[in-house]
Parts: C-alpha cells; structure tokens; sequence
C-alpha cells in the first residue's frame, strides 16, 4: 500500500483533527476577551486553573498561545494584531496544531528582527507538511543561516535563571515535572547519577528508570547529610502516622504530616533505616504520648554491617555501605530485634524488591541469603 493511499484510508479522522485545531483557536479567541483581571488574579493562567479547572500546565500553555495567536485591545482602545498572523491564519484553517505554533514562535525569536515575518511565514507553510518536531529542525537550520554567530553576549550584569525546576503533584502523591540545570549544577550531578545507574544484578530497569532512581538516591543523600536549613525549627523530615496493626498486617495506610498517605508496605520500608519518633494513640485515636527520636541502627551497628557486608548484601551488587539501607530481616514490627544477626545492608534497588516484589532473605551461616520469587527464577 502506498503512502498516500493509506492517508485516504483515514476517512473523516483528518477532518475532525483540523476541526479540533480551528476549535482550539476559537478557545483561545474565547480566552482573550475575558475580563479576567478585575477576579483578582495576578496572572491568566491562574485565573484559568480555577475557572476551566484545568492544570498549571495546561493553564499556561493556553496564556502563552492567548499572547501568540490572539489581537489585543491597547489601553487606548485600538486594536493590536497578533504576535503571529500568518500562523494565527493558517490554524483559522486547521492546517496546523498549537505546537507548531510554539516551535514558530520559537525560531521567530531567535532569528534577526529584520527577518522575522519571512520566517513566521516560511514556517508556517513548512508546517502544513511537517510535524512539530521536524519544524523545530528546520526551524534551527534557518537561525543558523540567518544568524550564524549566535545571539550576542548577555549583559554580564544580568543574571538569567539558570535552574528551573517546574513540578505537578499527581493524585497518588508522585511528583512528575521538567527541569533545567545550568552547566555548572549539571557538572556536579552527572558524576553523582553516574555512579548510581549502572544495572545490577535481577535489574531489568531502563536507563530512564535507573536514572529516576539515581536521582531519589541523590535526594535521600541530602536529606541525610544533616545540613538542610531548618524549617519550622527543625530539619526537614518525614512523620509517619501508622498503626501497629496496620504495619503487621499490610491491611490500611500510614498517613503523613501533611495529611498525604502511604501504603503499609511503603511505610515497612520506611521504618527500617529511618529516625522513629514513636507516638501512642489511645482508643479514639488521640495521641497520648510522644516519644523520641530513635535509630533504629545506630553508629556501631551500621559499622558491624558495614563489615560484614561490604555494602549492598546481594550477590553481584556494587553499592557501597554509604548507598544502603539498614533492612531488618524480621520486620521490627513482627518482633524482629535490631541486632547484626537480623539485619542486612541492601541498596535502594533491591530494598524495594524486598519488599514489593517477593524477595526474602534469610540468614545462613552468619551470613545473609536472598531468594528471588518463583517467576524471577524462571525468568533467569
């Protein structure tokens, strides 16, 4: 089947794609003409969010292309054309997508103003033809025709935003977002996340995955190195509200400070290698007593285990005794003692595969040894 034929085969699918597109425009038209200002709001997009209730990203993704696609009213009454005419025209015809409108709007700015409108135009015939992505490149490869020393110097005196960290919570409590490192920052993390990704043994994680986790181990390290500035007039940390049924019978949820919450087996991980501050609850659930802090493994424990082995106890891992964690082999809540003969270092990786995904340990000899669930050992 030729190309072009299997395009005929999509039917009415074009048609309602390029009805989407000129609906689209017609929101943001919609969106223009809002006397939003007089709500209260300091910004559109915030305005957005509450009233189409809709996300911050979503919210300003709409205000950006409100300011590239839609007229203004001056102060004075008259009216102000688009930043983006010739775009602004052919999306009336649902020739192309709002994305193609950001990367337009993108290689507008980077070219000389003297070129400007030929390139908004020249692009936004391209994009009848091309996606978002292969409109980005040739984008590129008019800035550096047009421009091929590059935008001069900025101002010494200016400072730029260098790290940008922009994150969305999602309902189950993760975070997800995007982020920006200068150069400099970029330096010192990539040999920090270099040394945490390599696979280790039963690891079947993409690089993406090793990397996320590389990152998690990262923060785990800052928020242990005791010198985060205080807050509240204490150092940033994590309660945990769990009850001691809930713990031993993975039936429930713990419930952090902040009225977010866990799974049992979250908080099973949690409290084997983390500051305890014990509270008991009477009857109705009312705190009636508020111990201390507690670690669970203190100094010369970590030391013993640290000995004993040789950082992450799995056969074939690299971690060091500084990348672990203290795991009890008999949860404490299950009456396990915090003694060398019932603990085990083990890196985060396979901490997690201890406790979601059906590993066990045992000690033999002295020393501990790991079972892999049924279908792992099938799998190797």
């Amino acid at each position: 089947m030729l190309w072009y034929d299997w395009v005929m085969d999509l039917g009415d699918l074009q048609s309602l794609v390029a009805e989407r597109r000129r609906l689209d425009l017609a929101i943001l038209d919609a969106i223009s003409v809002v006397d939003w200002r007089e709500s209260g709001y300091l910004h559109l997009w915030q305005f957005l969010m509450d009233a189409l209730r809709v996300g911050r990203r979503e919210a300003k993704q709409l205000e950006t292309q409100v300011s590239l696609l839609c007229p203004k009213v001056g102060i004075t009454g008259q009216v102000i054309p688009a930043q983006l005419p010739v775009a602004r025209a052919v999306m009336a015809e649902g020739a192309i997508a709002t994305e193609h409108v950001t990367r337009i709007a993108k290689t507008v700015a980077a070219v000389p103003a003297e070129h400007a409108d030929q390139v908004e135009a020249d692009l936004a015939e391209l994009a009848r033809e091309f996606n978002p992505a292969q409109l980005a490149r040739l984008g590129k490869r008019m800035v550096d025709a047009l421009d091929p020393d590059g935008a001069k110097p900025a101002d010494p005196t200016v400072v730029e935003a260098q790290n940008i960290l922009d994150l969305q919570e999602c309902e189950d409590g993760s975070l997800e977002g995007r982020f920006t490192l200068g150069a400099e920052t970029a330096a010192v993390l990539r040999p920090l996340l270099s040394s945490l990704t390599a696979p280790q043994p039963g690891d079947d994680r993409t690089l993406v995955e090793r990397q996320g986790d590389a990152l998690a181990e990262v923060i785990r390290f800052a928020a242990d190195s005791g010198q985060a500035p205080m807050e509240g007039g204490e150092r940033p940390h994590i309660a945990v509200t769990v009850s001691l049924e809930t713990l031993q019978t993975a039936i429930g949820k713990a419930t952090l400070d902040d009225a977010r919450w866990m799974t049992p087996e979250q908080a099973r991980r949690f409290a084997c290698d983390a500051e305890i501050i014990p509270v008991v609850l009477g009857t109705n659930s009312q705190p009636i007593d508020i111990g201390e802090s507690k670690r669970l493994a203190d100094k010369r424990l970590r030391r013993a285990l640290a000995i004993r082995d040789q950082g992450c106890a799995v056969p074939g891992c690299e971690r060091t005794p500084n990348q672990c964690h203290a795991h009890h082999i008999q949860h404490w809540a299950d009456g396990g003692l915090t003694r060398l003969d019932n603990m085990v270092l083990v890196c985060q990786f396979h901490h997690r595969l201890i406790h979601h995904a059906g590993w066990t340990v045992h000690m033999g000899n002295g020393l501990p040894v790991f079972t892999k669930p049924p279908w792992a050992q099938t799998a190797a």
